[in-house]
This record gives C-alpha cells, structure tokens and sequence, in this order.
C-alpha cells in the first residue's frame, strides 16, 4: 500500500511539473507566434551591445507599473539576462531594452527601502544602463540564486551572433 502511494504521489508530481512547464508560457522555445522587432548592434567599451525594439509593445510603465513587487523585479532582470547568457536551460525570456532597464532602475529607486535586495538589482541595472555586459552571466546567477535556482545556471556570455540568433527564435527580426 505505502508503495502504491509513492508511486501515485510521484506520478502526480512529474504530470503537474509537465503540466506547469508546457502550459505557462516558461519554456525555452516560445509558444506563441513570434512579434515583430528590429535588432541594432551597437560598438561599447565592453564589446557589442544587441537591442532590439519591439514592434506594437505596451508603454513600458504599464509593464513595469511604479508598485513593482520585488519577485517581478527579480523575474524581469533574470528574463532579461537570458538574452546574454550562456546556460542549459532558459525559462522565459524578456528583451534586454534600454528602456526596460531605465524603467526598472526608476522603480528600484522608489522602491528601496522595501525591497530586501534592491542593492544587488542597482548593481546589475547601473551596469546594463552603462552597456556593460561583461558580468552578464555572473549577474544572472546572483538573481538566480536568490530565486532558489536548480536549474539553468549561467555557464558564459553569448557572442553577439549567439545573441542574435537567441532573439531570433522569439523575434521576426529586420536588422
């Protein structure tokens, strides 16, 4: 009987985890029709900065209301870094704008006193708002790790033409 519960419970845990990664819009490849965007490289002290700008996108206040709360910050600067890191496994991704950044770092800023880590998120958003990747992957883990990540760890930075073709897979791209 014990061993028929295990097996039920564990059967129920594999379909729900099944059930969760195919159904919320979290997995690698996306799920939906692909939006349109263009795609500029841009030269910096750091190497080359890829930003793509949306077609059709919402006002970044609405995606990013002034109330923020913390877990939505950490969702969308791990969403982000997904477009530069190097990783196993990616869930979600949210195009690295510099709008977005500037956004968020608004946001933090307001918002610091309530938020348990908002010096880590300044850290990473004063970097990206400068166009500095070089840490991208290490920025990513630090989020990550405040997440409780088990899956998906940042393992490098992608080459711009990684980058490139990463967006791809979610954007019809003009360059």
């Amino acid at each position: 009987m014990k061993k028929i519960l295990i097996i039920i419970g564990s059967s129920i845990i594999v379909a729900g985890a099944i059930f969760y990664f195919t159904f919320t819009g979290l997995s690698e490849k996306p799920t939906s029709p692909k939006k349109a965007a263009t795609m500029t490289v841009e030269e910096t002290n750091t190497g080359k900065a890829v930003e793509i700008e949306e077609v059709n996108k919402k006002p970044v206040e609405e995606e990013f209301p002034l109330d923020m709360e913390e877990y939505r910050i950490k969702d969308a600067i791990h969403g982000m870094s997904h477009q530069k890191i190097k990783a196993d496994k990616k869930w979600g991704f949210i195009p690295l704008t510099s709008d977005r950044v500037s956004r968020l770092l608004e946001i933090v800023e307001a918002n610091k006193a309530n938020y348990k880590h908002s010096t880590v998120y300044l850290e990473i958003l004063n970097r990206w708002a400068k166009k500095d990747f070089s840490r991208v992957d290490k920025d990513h883990n630090e989020i990550w790790e405040l997440q409780n990540g088990t899956i998906g760890r940042a393992t490098g930075i992608l080459s711009s033409e990684e980058e490139m073709e990463f967006i791809q897979k979610y954007y019809n791209v003009d360059q």
